[in-house]
C-alpha cells in the first residue's frame, strides 16, 4: 500500500500475545522482517487470529466511532457541550468531521492476508484451518463493509457525478517494503463482489459453535444479510437473514426480559458482539461508548460519571408510542454544567468496569427486520408484516394491519430505527436510503460531500492513483 502508511500497513507478526486493543495499536512494527520469524507455528497463528479481533475494540471501529460518533452524526441526537467539545463538529456535520481509521482498517486487513496465507504451511487440524480461513474471510469482509459505509456511495443510491470509486482492494500481505502498491480505488461493485467471495466462504468455513465473540457460520450470514441489503439485493437479504436467524447463535428476547437484556454482560439477542473483558482495553471517561452517551455510573447511583455529550432528542423519544418498552432505555441523567437531560442507558459498563460494554454487532432483531425490508421492497406484504409485527408485539406495541407498499416500507424503517437506535445505524441507514438528514443544527441534502469521510491526506501524497472524495 502507500509508502507512507508503512508504520501502520505493515504490521508484522511476531510470536507475541497481543492482549488488548490499546497494546496492539501502541507495538512499533517493523519496516522488514526475517519471514521465517513469523506465522510459523500453530500459537504463532492463534495469536495473530486475537490480534485481528482486538483491532475491532479499537476507537476508530467499534470502541466508539462506529457507535458513539455515527451517532452524533445521526438525526436521533443531539449533543450537549459538556464534554470540552467533542463530538460537537460531527452533530453539527461539519466538513471533515466524520468517522476515519482508514490506517486501521488496513493494518487489520494486511495481519488476515498475512494470516490467510500462512495458513496453509501450519500443521493445524484440518478442521482447525477451515474455521481459522472462515473467520478471517468474514472479519475481512466486515472491515472492507465498513469501510465502504465511511467512504464511498452505497449501490442504488449513487450520486454519479460524485463517484469516486470505492476503496482499494488488499487480498495479499505485505511483509517488506518491496511488496507495497499503490493501488487505485476499485469500483463499488467490485468491492462488494469481493465482500460477498469473502462471506460465501465463510459460511462455508467458520465453525458452527462458539459465538457471539468469535465469528461463526451465523454470524457469516447476518453480514451477508446486511451487507445484502445496503447492496439493494433482497432476494439475498432475506434469505441469509432467514439463515442467521436459524443459526441458534443468539435469541430473540421477550418483552419481560427485553430491557434487562441490555444489563447482561453478553446480550442475549448478539450474533456478533465486540468482547471487552479486561480493564486494560477501556477506552475510559473521554473516548467510551458509556461516556458519550450517558453521565451516569449506573442505574441507580446519583454519582457523576461520563460526560453525557451524545443525547436523544425530544423528536427521537416522541416516536416511541405508549407502552413501547424500548422507551425505558432513555432515562434522565445526573446534573453535570448544570444541565440534566434524558440519556441513553443501552451501555452502563455490563462488565462490571465502567466505561467498558460489550457491543453488538449484529443482533437477531435487526435479521428479523432486514426479512422484513427485503420482503417488503419484493412485493410479498404478508411475510413483511409478519416481521415487523413480531418486533411490535415484543415491544408491547399491538399488531398493524393492512399495510403495503410505502406506508408497510415507513413502518418497518421506523421500528429499524427505535430498535438499532444508539448502535451506530440510523447515519448508515439515512445514506444507504438516500436520504437527507433533518436537524436542528441544519440539515444535509442527499448528495452533500459530508456524507462521505475524506480519504487521509497522507494516503493521497504518497499514493498518486488515490482520488479525493467530492468537497475536501
Amino acid at each position: 500500500m502507500m509508502k507512507n502508511m508503512q508504520k501502520t500497513l505493515v504490521i508484522l507478526l511476531l510470536s507475541v500475545s497481543i492482549t488488548s486493543c490499546q497494546r496492539a495499536l501502541e507495538i512499533e512494527p517493523r519496516q522488514s522482517i526475517d519471514a521465517s520469524r513469523a506465522l510459523t507455528t500453530p500459537e504463532a497463528i492463534n495469536s495473530a487470529v486475537s490480534n485481528v479481533y482486538s483491532y475491532l475494540k479499537s476507537q476508530v471501529i467499534y470502541g466508539r466511532d462506529l457507535v458513539a460518533t455515527v451517532e452524533a452524526m445521526s438525526d436521533n441526537t443531539q449533543i450537549i457541550n459538556r464534554a470540552g467539545g467533542r463530538y460537537v463538529n460531527q452533530g453539527n456535520n461539519v466538513l471533515g468531521s466524520h468517522v476515519g481509521g482508514w490506517a486501521t482498517y488496513y493494518s487489520a486487513i494486511n495481519e488476515i492476508n498475512l494470516i490467510l496465507e500462512a495458513l496453509p504451511n501450519i500443521s493445524f487440524a484440518a478442521t482447525r484451518r477451515t474455521e481459522i480461513e472462515g473467520e478471517m474471510k468474514c472479519i475481512r469482509a466486515l472491515l472492507y463493509f465498513n469501510m465502504m459505509r465511511i467512504y464511498a456511495w452505497d449501490p442504488g443510491v449513487i450520486v454519479a457525478q460524485f463517484d469516486r470509486g470505492g476503496v482499494p482492494l488488499m487480498l495479499t500481505g505485505v511483509l517488506k517494503l518491496t511488496q507495497i502498491t499503490q493501488p487505485a480505488r476499485a469500483p463499488i461493485r467490485d468491492v462488494y463482489q469481493q465482500i460477498y467471495k469473502d462471506l460465501l466462504e465463510a459460511i462455508q468455513k467458520a465453525p458452527t459453535t462458539g459465538g457471539p465473540h468469535r465469528i461463526t457460520r451465523g454470524a457469516a450470514f447476518a453480514l451477508f444479510a446486511k451487507v445484502a441489503l445496503y447492496n439493494n439485493d433482497w432476494e439475498n437479504a432475506s434469505r441469509y437473514a432467514t439463515e442467521a436467524i436459524n443459526s441458534n447463535v443468539g435469541r430473540l428476547a421477550t418483552n419481560a426480559n427485553y430491557v434487562p437484556a441490555w444489563r447482561e454482560r453478553v446480550h442475549p439477542e448478539s450474533i456478533f458482539e465486540i468482547l471487552f473483558q479486561q480493564e486494560a482495553e477501556s477506552h475510559g471517561v473521554n473516548e467510551s461508548n458509556q461516556s458519550a452517551f450517558t453521565t451516569r455510573v449506573s442505574l441507580t447511583s446519583t454519582s457523576l460519571g461520563g460526560w453525557g455529550a451524545v443525547v436523544p432528542t425530544n423528536q427521537f423519544l416522541a416516536l416511541h408510542q405508549p407502552g413501547d418498552i424500548r422507551r425505558q432505555l432513555y432515562q434522565t441523567g445526573v446534573n453535570r454544567s448544570n444541565i440534566v437531560v434524558e440519556e441513553c442507558t443501552k451501555f452502563l459498563g455490563k462488565t462490571g468496569t465502567i466505561y467498558m460494554d460489550n457491543i453488538p454487532v449484529l443482533r437477531v432483531s435487526e435479521m428479523i427486520l432486514i426479512r422484513a425490508e427485503a420482503q417488503a421492497r419484493l412485493g410479498n406484504a404478508t411475510q413483511a408484516l409478519a416481521d415487523v409485527n413480531t418486533i411490535r408485539t415484543r415491544c408491547g406495541l399491538a399488531p398493524v394491519a393492512g399495510l403495503s407498499g410505502e406506508a408497510l416500507l415507513n413502518e418497518i424503517l421506523l421500528q429499524r430505527r427505535l430498535e438499532l437506535a444508539f448502535e451506530g445505524d440510523r447515519w448508515f441507514d439515512l445514506k444507504r436510503l438516500g436520504r437527507d438528514v433533518i436537524k436542528a443544527t441544519g440539515n444535509l441534502q442527499y448528495g452533500d460531500p459530508r456524507y462521505l469521510a475524506a480519504i487521509p491526506l497522507r494516503e493521497l501524497q504518497a499514493n498518486p492513483n488515490l482520488v479525493q472524495n467530492n468537497g475536501y
